[in-house]
């Protein structure tokens, strides 16, 4: 099968184009190039061995970084060896000092978004949650008097700054670059007048980048893998909200109260003491993961132990060779986890629960990883994972809303990734327990008051 045939097929079936068939974890095919497909759990955990495997530079499987958004410079979720350590030691650091005020970030940024939103029908329900999401994380790296980087800009640079390899499947996708380019702009100008752009620049200095290259590890790392990242996993969490009876949203809502009095807010303590908020988020990771797949190369000839519901198996692997691995399918496999279909928000509770986490590879590594230098590791693991539990905590306890219609997931939809099928959008939203919420959050309450309340 060629290369544009595989494209098309991928592009069309989107996950299910890989559905394994589990009696065999690695299988030659051709999703726009050809590659080794991996969907096992175990078989998957095998390329963050960055000695056998390592990324490739530039590409996000059937799609790659248009380099002349990034000057040229590999960002360190795509780049290898010594000088991936170089740039992803840098965007730790820069990460770790955002990390500190996350939480009071996102309760902050959650709660004064609301406070806009009203009561009415969303249809840009969505776009509304990526402005949560960037006024959550941005001020904490660009500074709090920085000018506001807006949903739309965001859009559409991380649209522009990818494109599929098929030279002739993006002349058909006929993507207006002009937008995407103004939009580069507006964000590099909001960076470089930013009150710790000049720090961001020291600080890059000081780990052997020079300020195109500093640059280029705050443009996709943060705003494409970072934001749009996050947001997509706290819309399909959002969602998955939804599908869950009253009773079980009660219980998530009643431990969400309780931690958040106890420690007067959104804190690290109050959500320690939130296992079933984290749970349920953990499952909607599971679910549909944001990323769901890895495109790598083989560094060296090896063979690969992995398992199958027939047994333990290896496989060669030559020098070279691409492997695509899944890590929707992986989440999906019935070796460790057991009904994987069914979404079971409690699945991370408990002892079991605690274990499963080894085998829940999201991040390019096991939950269970520490991001390093030397490993793929996604940096923000902790600040996303942050985001996305404060923010559904504070919206599940003090919120409520009707959505216009049920939200579906096939995993056959390219364009919406994680997310569902059909675009979120509300009917209608509401506020719920008003003097909890003034209560916790007294400095918010009067500009939320006004919206429809009931309970």
């Amino acid at each position: 099968m060629g290369n544009q045939i595989g494209t098309i097929g991928y592009l069309r079936s989107y996950n299910q184009a890989i559905k394994p068939d589990r009696k065999e974890d690695f299988v030659e095919d051709n999703i726009g190039f050809p590659c080794r497909v991996v969907t096992g759990n175990k078989a998957v955990q095998s390329v963050f061995d960055i000695d056998l495997f390592k990324k490739e530079e530039f590409h996000f499987g059937v799609t790659q970084v248009r380099k002349d958004f990034s000057e040229g410079v590999c960002p360190c979720t795509l780049s290898n060896g010594k000088i991936h350590e170089k740039n992803k030691g840098f965007l730790i650091e820069v990460i770790s000092k955002a990390y500190g005020e996350i939480l009071t970030s996102t309760a902050k940024s959650v709660l004064s978004n609301i406070s806009k939103w009203g009561s009415g029908p969303m249809d840009d329900f969505e776009s509304k949650v990526l402005t949560v999401v960037a006024d959550a994380i941005l001020p904490n790296i660009f500074g709090k008097s920085a000018t506001p980087f807006s949903a739309e800009e965001i859009i559409l640079y991380s649209d522009g700054a990818i494109e599929l390899r098929s030279c002739i499947l993006e002349a058909i996708a006929g993507e207006d670059l002009d937008k995407t380019r103004e939009a580069l702009l507006s964000i590099l100008e909001k960076m470089k007048t930013s009150e710790r752009y000049r720090q961001l620049m020291d600080l890059g200095k000081s780990h052997g980048l020079e300020e195109k290259e500093t640059t280029a590890q705050l443009l996709l790392p943060v705003f494409f893998n970072g934001l749009r990242g996050t947001h997509a996993n706290l819309v399909s969490s959002f969602a998955r909200l939804d599908t869950l009876c009253a009773e079980d949203r009660e219980e998530l809502r009643e431990e969400a109260l309780a931690a958040l009095k106890k420690h007067g807010g959104l804190t690290r303590e109050a959500l320690e003491e939130m296992p079933k908020i984290e749970s349920f988020v953990l499952e909607a990771l599971r679910a549909c993961p944001s990323p769901n797949f890895w495109s790598t190369i083989a560094t060296r000839s090896t063979t690969v132990p992995y398992t199958t519901e027939s047994g333990e198996h290896t496989v060669e692997i030559k020098e070279g060779e691409r492997v695509y691995a899944s890590s929707y399918w992986a989440l999906r496999d019935p070796a460790v986890f057991d009904k994987p279909d069914d979404f079971v928000w409690r699945r991370f509770l408990g002892p079991e629960g605690e274990a499963r986490r080894e085998h829940h590879v999201i991040f390019h590594g096991r939950l269970t990883d520490t991001p390093a230098a030397n490993n793929h590791m996604c940096p923000g693991k902790d600040v996303a994972l942050s985001v996305i539990k404060g923010s559904i905590a504070i919206l599940n306890t003090f919120f409520g809303w009707e959505l216009q219609e049920p939200p579906v997931w096939t995993g056959t939809k390219i364009a919406r990734g994680s997310q569902p099928d059909n675009e979120v959008k509300t009917k209608s939203f509401w506020v719920q327990r008003p003097e909890d919420l003034k209560e916790i959050f007294p400095s918010h309450f009067d500009d939320i008051r006004d919206m429809t309340t009931c309970g």
